[in-house]
């Protein structure tokens, strides 16, 4: 009896079973070709919760997001020897009446396209021990992995069916971790249900619902692969290397050497799944690659700059409105306000990685109200000169500064125009301003009464463009397009200044619209749609306008 509960411990160390009064090896975990079920992935690194179904065969698969609102349907046949994949979706027009879009891309004899899974791969798991998951007595299996960048623990819990040959998943959790960066990239839990192997293939894959035949069909390098990562899996290295090397080849990156290309490639796999995953729960926004799909937290801290203000610092021009008053002035502002098309908005600038935002935003509201007090005429101002001048007023240059420190030195020297003055240089530089032969100097500045979205709006339509302080996360850093939400977003932890030039409403939201300092190519022309519920990313803690 003693040998045999030495057997059998170590049989359950090792992943074996006793079967029969003889020592056996566990059933190699393998998946079925043919079966569907449903998921649950959370992920506790992103906060996202996600339902999923799947319908999968040898030669065809279905994959339902977000309740079914996104599909991904993969066909292999005759006429598509190589794949074809089918991304639907819902996509609301201008007049906000929703469509439902198909886009289709065949795979090619260097790519085919074949049926995909929410299964992990599990050729390099083994099985370390019995656990009850789910109410469900299973087989636990472990994969530990590590490479130059990444550490990672997968596992897997399953139980045998021996009618039908099968394994049946319930549960896999991975977990990541970054051992360059020190962080947790990926910690992720997936509950599986509703396992069975019978259903109707025709119904299940039919295209006939949703017009795929008046789609558009895309190729491997058209923008919608390599910028929006349809068709894309950010857990395939060869889709991951596929848009990195695109993404190298667009935005010029050559790096040091073969470390630090697998931590660029690392943080920019990490971002793609930002994307993907944002992108297919249909929140209302985009998010796609673009110039900073490979920066670290430090070097994104350079394109942006703010520093808090000093304690109890406050605008010399108190806010003219009461609250009452706020209230009645409202009834009559417009659905919709732009101060872009009254001509007090400049075209967008790029700081580029000089910690210089707080220049822009301060800037961009001296230029539109003194627009506003020269009959539409408008200038382009210098954002160098307070980049090379305010140091005694409490800035650093292209190491960061605040807002207030921007006005107190405009009321004292005024602001130039970028014309006399020079360009934007990207760089801290020696001040200039006692040469300027004209300067605009401020009587003031405003702070609007905080968390109010009425004394916003009132201070916009009154005095813009306004000076704005926000919190950039990673998701906001990606943004795109749509009407950005992001739960990540700290009202309280600002990190960089933007300008606010307008206001809008679409589909029963409202949003602001808020003009950034990262050039044209990021986001919508330089500009972003963000809500203007809840204080998202903290646009209404502490606006200015500038008083002449």
């Amino acid at each position: 009896m003693t040998l045999f509960w030495l057997l059998f411990g170590l049989a359950v160390v090792h992943g074996l079973s006793v079967e029969s009064g003889t020592l056996k090896e566990s059933k190699k975990l393998k998946w079925a070709e043919r079966f569907r079920l449903k998921a649950t992935r959370m992920s506790l690194t992103s906060n996202v919760v996600e339902d999923y179904a799947i319908w999968r065969t040898k030669k065809q698969s279905r994959i339902d997001y977000n309740n079914g609102y996104v599909k991904s349907i993969v066909k292999n046949s005759r006429d598509y020897r190589f794949g074809i994949k089918y991304e639907i979706h819902p996509e609301a027009t201008r007049e906000q009446e929703v469509n439902t879009v198909c886009n289709s891309m065949e795979g090619d004899k260097y790519d085919h396209l074949t049926p995909e899974t929410i299964l992990p791969v599990v050729d390099y798991f083994d099985a370390v021990g019995k656990e009850t998951v789910n109410d469900r007595k299973c087989t636990k299996f472990v994969y530990v992995e590590k490479d130059e960048t990444t550490d990672t623990k997968s596992t897997i819990w399953a139980y045998y069916v021996r009618k039908t040959k099968t394994w049946v998943p319930v549960r896999f959790e991975i977990l990541e971790f970054n051992s360059w960066v020190g962080s947790k990239d990926k910690h992720e839990i997936w509950d599986f249900y509703d396992y069975h192997k019978d259903f109707s293939e025709r119904s299940v894959f039919s295209l006939d619902d949703f017009e795929c035949d008046n789609g558009t069909s895309h190729y491997r390098q058209s923008e919608i692969v390599t910028k929006h990562l349809a068709f894309i899996d950010p857990e395939k290295d060869a889709h991951v290397d596929h848009v990195f090397n695109t993404f190298k080849n667009t935005h010029g990156r050559k790096y040091n050497d073969a470390k630090e290309h697998a931590l660029r490639r690392a943080i920019f796999k990490k971002n793609m799944r930002l994307i993907v995953e944002t992108n297919r729960r249909n929140l209302g926004y985009k998010l796609s690659i673009n110039n900073f799909s490979d920066k670290t937290s430090d070097e994104m801290n350079k394109y942006m700059g703010l520093m808090r203000r000093p304690e109890g610092k406050v605008g010399n021009v108190a806010f003219p409105y009461a609250a009452d008053d706020i209230e009645e002035i409202v009834k009559d502002l417009p659905k919709e306000y732009d101060t872009r098309l009254l001509g007090y908005v400049t075209n967008v600038k790029n700081q580029e990685d000089c910690g210089s935002c707080w220049t822009f935003g301060t800037t961009a509201a001296v230029e539109g109200a003194l627009a506003r007090i020269n009959g539409g005429r408008l200038m382009s101002l210098s954002n160098q000169a307070l980049v090379d001048c305010t140091w005694a007023f409490g800035a650093f240059g292209c190491d960061g500064g605040t807002d207030n420190a921007a006005y107190d030195w405009m009321m004292e020297y005024g602001l130039p125009t970028e014309a006399e003055y020079g360009p934007y240089t990207n760089k801290d530089g020696i001040c200039n301003i006692k040469n300027m032969t004209k300067t605009f100097p401020i009587r003031g500045y405003t702070d609007v009464t905080p968390l109010s979205v009425g004394a916003l709006k009132v201070a916009l339509v009154n005095h813009g463009p306004l000076s704005v302080s926000v919190h950039v996360t990673y998701a906001f850093g990606q943004y795109s397009s749509g009407i950005f939400y992001d739960t990540d977003c700290d009202q309280t932890s600002l990190n960089h200044e933007v300008t606010l030039v307008g206001y809008g409403e679409r589909d029963g939201d409202t949003f602001w619209i808020l003009k950034n300092s990262w050039g044209p190519s990021w986001g919508i022309g330089g500009y972003m749609h963000i809500s203007s519920r809840d204080n998202v990313c903290g646009v209404a803690t502490e606006p200015t306008y500038v008083v002449f």
